[in-house]
C-alpha cells in the first residue's frame, strides 16, 4: 500500500493534464475557427508555492507556451490558458483570459482594456465556444463524470475523499421552481407596459405578415418612438433601450431609422441595430452572446432596456425546421432566455405567414407561446396592424399607416429613399374625396353607385333619370344644369370614368 498513493497521484496527475489540454486546445481552435478574434495558448505566472497566479496575470507577464507543445510539468500545465485579443466590436487594447476552474469550466476574464468591452467580449467568445457566460454553477455531466472517475480511482486505492473535494458539494443548490403561496400575492397587481394597451413588459409576442406587407417598416417605427419617449399614435410609450436585431437586411433597416430621424427630427435615441448570424436553435450560445450584447448597451446609454425585436425568425431559427415542433420549442425556449435575463423587457419576434396571410409559418407551439401576436395587412388605403390575439391587450385594429418616402442618400445622382411610417385613418385617397363631396355631386355619385353593378357601364340617359328622380319638386332646366355640372366635377376628381358604353365607378 505505500506505494500505490505516489502511483496514483501521478495517474490523476496525467488525467487532469489530458483534459486540461483538450479543453484549452480545444477552446483556441474554436475561437481562432470563428476568426472574431486573435487567440493563443500562454502560460500565467505562478505564486510562490507554484499554484496559478490568475489575478496578476496581464499581456505583459504571460508566456509563449514553450515550444508550442503542452508542458510536461504538472505544475506548468496547471497555468495553461488562453490569450484571446484584437475581438470584433473592441478595443484593440482589449485582451481576455480564459482559464480553466477548479471544476473543469472555462472562466473568462478581461486582463486589460476598457470595461465597457467585458460584456461584448465575454459573449462573442462563450458564444464561439459553445459555453454559457461564466458563473458560478453546477459542473455539467462531462466534468462531473470526470471528476467522479478521480474520485473513485482515489478510494479504490484505500483513500477517503472528504466533502470538500467534490465539485458543488458546498454549494446549495439552485431552487428549480418559484413558489408564491397565495395569501402572499400583492394586493397591487398592475400590469406595467411599454406600449400602453399593446406591448407588456415581461412578455414574448409576435408581428407577422406576408412579404412586402410592411411589418419591418411599422416595428422599426415603433422602435424609434419607444426608444425615443415618442408617443406611438396616440398610445403612450415607456422610453428605454431597445435592441433591434436586424439578422435580415441590417443596411435597409438602418436606412429606415435614418429617414425616421430626419422626419421626426430626433438625433441621439438609445436603440441599438444588432446584425450578424444568429442561430438560437441549437443552444443557447447565441441567445447569450445577444444578453451580453444588451446588457453592455446598458451601461453605455444608462437606459433599461424595455424591446428586443428579433427580425426575422427565418433568419435566426439556424438549422432547425419551423414545421417541426421540437425545433420551435427550442426557439421559443431561447427567446425566453433572453427575455428572462433580461428584466423588465418585452420581446417580439417578426415572422413571415404564408401567402394566405392568416398565422406566422411554421409549428404552432409559437403560436401558444406568444402573450400576443400581430398581423400587418395591405388595405385599399394603405396598411394596418390588428391584434388577431391576446392575454390581456387591446384586440382588434391598433393602427392604420402609409409610408412616405424619405431620401437618406444620393448615389450617381439618384436619390436613395426609405419609408416612414405614417398614421391615417385607413380611407383611401377616393373616399378622401367621396368625403368632401356635397350637395349634387354627393347626390349624383350616390345614385350611380346603386345603378352600377361593377361591370356593365351605365348609359348617361339612365343615371340622369335616376337623379331627377331625387328632386320631383325641381323644375327640369334647373336639374339639367345641377346634373351636368355634378357629373363634370366627378370625372374631374377622378370619382366617375365615362367609357363608350356610358358610365362606372372606378
Amino acid at each position: 500500500m505505500t506505494n500505490t498513493a505516489p502511483q496514483l497521484d501521478s495517474n490523476i496527475d496525467e488525467l487532469r493534464d489530458t483534459y486540461r489540454e483538450k479543453r484549452i486546445f480545444g477552446i483556441c481552435d474554436s475561437l481562432a475557427a470563428h476568426d472574431h478574434a486573435i487567440t493563443n495558448v500562454v502560460i500565467a505566472p505562478a505564486k510562490p508555492d507554484g499554484t496559478p497566479d490568475w489575478d496578476s496575470a496581464d499581456p505583459a507577464n504571460l508566456e509563449p507556451l514553450p515550444a508550442d507543445e503542452w508542458p510536461s510539468d504538472h505544475a506548468v500545465a496547471a497555468r495553461a490558458c488562453v490569450l484571446v485579443d484584437r475581438i470584433d466590436g473592441c478595443s484593440p487594447d482589449t485582451s481576455m483570459l480564459i482559464y480553466l476552474r477548479e471544476d473543469g469550466q472555462p472562466n473568462v476574464e478581461q486582463i486589460d482594456g476598457p470595461e465597457m468591452d467585458a460584456n461584448i467580449a465575454v459573449g462573442i467568445i462563450c458564444r464561439d465556444i459553445g459555453a454559457r457566460p461564466p458563473a458560478p454553477r453546477e459542473p455539467n455531466n462531462i466534468v462531473k463524470s470526470f471528476y467522479q472517475m478521480l474520485h473513485h480511482k482515489a478510494v479504490d486505492a484505500g483513500r477517503s475523499a472528504a466533502n470538500d473535494n467534490v465539485p458543488g458539494a458546498s454549494k446549495k443548490p439552485r431552487e428549480r421552481f418559484t413558489v408564491d403561496w397565495f395569501g402572499d400575492i400583492e394586493e397591487d397587481q398592475s400590469k406595467e407596459e411599454i406600449l400602453k394597451g399593446v406591448f407588456g413588459v415581461d412578455e414574448f409576442t409576435m408581428i407577422s405578415g406576408k412579404p412586402g406587407s410592411g411589418k419591418s417598416v411599422i416595428a422599426t417605427d415603433l422602435a424609434c418612438h419607444i426608444a425615443a419617449g415618442m408617443e406611438w399614435h396616440g398610445r403612450p410609450v415607456k422610453q428605454g433601450l431597445v435592441i433591434y436585431i436586424a439578422a435580415e437586411r441590417k443596411a435597409l433597416t438602418k436606412r429606415r431609422m435614418m429617414a425616421f430621424r430626419k422626419y421626426h427630427g430626433v438625433d441621439d435615441i438609445p436603440l441599438v441595430v444588432l446584425g450578424g448570424m444568429m442561430d438560437l436553435t441549437s443552444g443557447v450560445a447565441d441567445a447569450n452572446a445577444i444578453i451580453a450584447t444588451v446588457k453592455a448597451a446598458e451601461g453605455v446609454c444608462g437606459y433599461p432596456c424595455r424591446w428586443i425585436i428579433v427580425d426575422t425568425l427565418t433568419r435566426t431559427f439556424g438549422p432547425g425546421d419551423q414545421n417541426a415542433s421540437k425545433d420551435m420549442t427550442k426557439f421559443v425556449r431561447a427567446c425566453d432566455h433572453i427575455r428572462e435575463s433580461v428584466e423588465g423587457t418585452h420581446l417580439t419576434v417578426i415572422h413571415h405567414t404564408g401567402w394566405t396571410g392568416e398565422r406566422g409559418k411554421g409549428a404552432i407551439d409559437l403560436d401558444g407561446a406568444v402573450d400576443a401576436s400581430f398581423l400587418v395587412k395591405k388595405e385599399a388605403g394603405g396598411y394596418l396592424l390588428e391584434c388577431d390575439g391576446t392575454n390581456d391587450g387591446d384586440e382588434g385594429v391598433i393602427t392604420r399607416f402609409r409610408m412616405e418616402g424619405v431620401q437618406v442618400g444620393e448615389k450617381d445622382g439618384q436619390p436613395t429613399m426609405a419609408p416612414v411610417a405614417v398614421p391615417t385613418d385607413g380611407k383611401t385617397a377616393g373616399e378622401h374625396l367621396v368625403a368632401k363631396l356635397e350637395g349634387h355631386a354627393a347626390e349624383a355619385l350616390d345614385v350611380l353607385r346603386k345603378l352600377y353593378d361593377g361591370d356593365v357601364a351605365v348609359p348617361q340617359g339612365q343615371w340622369r333619370h335616376g337623379f331627377y328622380g331625387e328632386y320631383p319638386d325641381v323644375e327640369e332646366n334647373t336639374l339639367k344644369t345641377r346634373f351636368r355640372r355634378a357629373k363634370e366635377k366627378l370625372i374631374g376628381t377622378g370619382l366617375v370614368a365615362e367609357t363608350e358604353a356610358g358610365f362606372i365607378v372606378p
